[in-house]
């Protein structure tokens, strides 16, 4: 299991990646870096009690069980969407268009931004703060 701060950089890195990705219309590295930032997020809240993924299984749960009370319906909406639409778009027999990579985009930022706003609040620090 990483820990936090290493999960949170990476989501940080992965976050400016989608941001540059956008930029130069590589859609590609767009989505899969824009999943990867929420989900890297989401590991670094997990470091934070203890929990660790091994699978998307495990992630789904852990989202649903345990974050969802934190993060929100919407967060846990945007989640799903990131997931199901990455799959899609880069296995899929199809190429997104300009408007479905902006909601992708639009939703990345702001389950980033939702799980930022929830580090900056909370009350707990991690283990290696202390």
């Amino acid at each position: 299991m990483a820990n936090y701060e290493d999960h949170l950089a990476l989501a940080r890195q992965l976050h400016e990646d989608m941001k540059r990705a956008v930029t130069k219309g590589e859609w590609p590295i767009a989505v899969d870096a824009g999943f990867y930032t929420v989900f890297h997020g989401m590991e670094a809240l997990n470091a934070l009690e203890c929990r660790d993924t091994y699978s998307f299984a495990d992630a789904a749960d852990i989202l649903e069980t345990m974050l969802e009370p934190k993060l929100g319906q919407q967060f846990v909406a945007d989640y799903r969407y990131l997931f199901f639409f990455r799959r899609g778009a880069l296995y899929g027999a199809h190429f997104p268009s300009g408007a479905q990579i902006t909601e992708f985009v639009e939703r990345a930022n702001r389950s980033f931004a939702t799980i930022q706003d929830y580090l900056r609040k909370a009350e707990h620090r991690p283990a290696s703060a202390a």
